[in-house]
């Protein structure tokens, strides 16, 4: 069997954008699918899911550049609090097989005129990689970022 790595890591990113749009961007579905979904670098295979709301799932297939190898992501949103805060369990897998299972919080709170998102993850990770999923969440943000700008 092999081991889990239990981790929890913290991401913030502060934007000029208010928290209404900042929540905005990381759940209307065009705005996700811009910064999430159809990044330049990464082939999305499938997507299903729409609103983000109490109970809705969402799920990805979609590889790395030059990679064939499959990745999935399938999630679940536990609490939604517009303008506020996101609570969802999300399991990967790669080529077919369990890589990690996590609860992520997202949190938007108000700087002056702008927001301070705060994202945090506790995950069970099969691979150990907990610096590259933090990583990828980092390089996930930024795009967020650069979403919020273009929408300015």
């Amino acid at each position: 069997m092999a081991d889990i790595t239990h981790a929890t890591f913290f991401l913030e990113r502060v934007s000029d954008a208010a928290p209404a749009r900042a929540f905005h961007a990381f759940t209307d579905p065009d705005a996700r699918r811009r910064w999430f979904f159809k990044t330049d670098s990464w082939s999305l295979h499938a997507h299903s899911g729409g609103e983000l709301a109490i109970g809705a799932q969402e799920s990805s297939r979609f590889s790395p550049p030059g990679a064939t190898v499959l990745i999935t992501n399938d999630s679940i949103y536990l609490d939604v609090a517009p303008n506020e805060r996101l609570i969802f369990a999300y399991a990967m897998t790669l080529g077919g097989a369990p890589l990690s299972s996590s609860l992520a919080t997202v949190e938007f709170r108000a700087e002056g005129k702008g927001t301070r998102l705060v994202f945090t993850e506790q995950g069970a990770y099969l691979d150990g990689n907990v610096a590259g999923r933090e990583e990828g969440t980092r390089e996930m943000l930024e795009l967020l970022a650069a979403e919020l700008a273009r929408a300015a």
